[in-house]
């Protein structure tokens, strides 16, 4: 199961393929999941840019969790 600070990776059947990200968010609704991923954009000119893409757990693999996160608890 993933959880919030987990580092996935996006699917081949995903516009941002082999792109890692950090779950920032979990939301449920009944048997429904969404994962919140943040991914950082190093190449734009803001520093500490980062882009959030929600995806329903289908083009995500969690290959490890995260040292630093977005901090609070797991279960937010």
């Amino acid at each position: 199961m993933i959880r919030k600070n987990d580092v996935v990776q996006f699917t081949e059947n995903h516009k941002w393929t082999g792109c890692l990200g950090i779950v920032s968010e979990v939301r449920e609704a009944g048997s429904a999941r969404r994962y919140m991923v943040g991914v950082p954009m190093p190449n734009n000119q803001e520093k500490g840019q980062v882009a959030y893409i929600f995806d329903d757990g289908t083009n995500i693999e969690q290959i490890g969790t995260a040292a630093l996160g977005f901090g609070g608890d797991e279960d937010d």
